[in-house]
């Protein structure tokens, strides 16, 4: 899946098993969670392949334990955020190496990317991370005056990156060069300008208050 799909499902899932801690997350921590399995995307150029260890339950059990140790169940949500990647969404849309070291073969369905359940995943996690942050209020948290809404430029950052990547650099044809004549990468694009804006409008206001001229009285 794209960024956009791995963000929204990420926001989702986390949110399920958030438990007290709902209204209280680091949502731009469980954002970024949501796309860090892709990390080897970044790493291929040391021999990397996609799909592999970064892909693996047991790779983040072990990343995870220390903390776990440490913050014990309020780690649970951001822990789902990242396994959901390729337990969920990658499963679903690809093939992952998911019980790396133990076994090296590959799980999921292997639909091809985007393709229409790929299109249906994005949008639909996308309006329903939309509705799930109307009604806990995250979305007015997100888009209040809050100096800690500043770091919702690190996933913004993710997007857009991603965004440029994947436009320029899809293997075979670049996406943009035919992003016109497909109505799958149409509504995809207007999906990532959609979560583009709010994150940048999010980021906005976080900066806001933070250079906002303070009261010295």
């Amino acid at each position: 899946m794209f960024f956009l799909g791995h963000m929204a499902w990420a926001y989702i899932w986390a949110m399920m098993l958030a438990g007290k801690l709902r209204g209280k997350l680091f949502i731009h921590t469980v954002l970024m969670f949501g796309v860090v399995p892709d990390v080897d995307i970044l790493l291929q150029g040391f021999g990397v392949v996609h799909h592999t260890f970064t892909h693996s339950l047991f790779f983040w059990l072990v990343m995870f334990a220390p903390f776990f140790a440490v913050f014990g169940r309020k780690l649970i949500p951001y822990f789902v955020a990242v396994a959901q990647h390729f337990v969920f969404e990658d499963f679903l849309v690809g093939k992952v190496m998911m019980f790396w070291p133990f076994s090296l073969s590959y799980f999921g369905f292997h639909i091809t990317m985007p393709s229409i359940l790929d299109v249906a995943l994005e949008i639909a996690g996308l309006l329903l991370a939309a509705a799930v942050a109307y009604f806990s209020g995250d979305l007015k948290r997100l888009l209040s005056l809050d100096t800690q809404n500043s770091l919702m430029f690190l996933p913004f950052l993710a997007l857009v990156t991603s965004m440029l990547f994947y436009a320029v650099d899809w293997p075979i044809i670049p996406l943009i060069a035919y992003v016109g004549s497909s109505h799958l990468l149409a509504t995809l694009v207007w999906a990532h300008i959609v979560l583009t804006i709010f994150l940048a409008v999010s980021t906005a206001q976080g900066l806001r208050n933070l250079f906002k001229p303070r009261d010295r009285n």
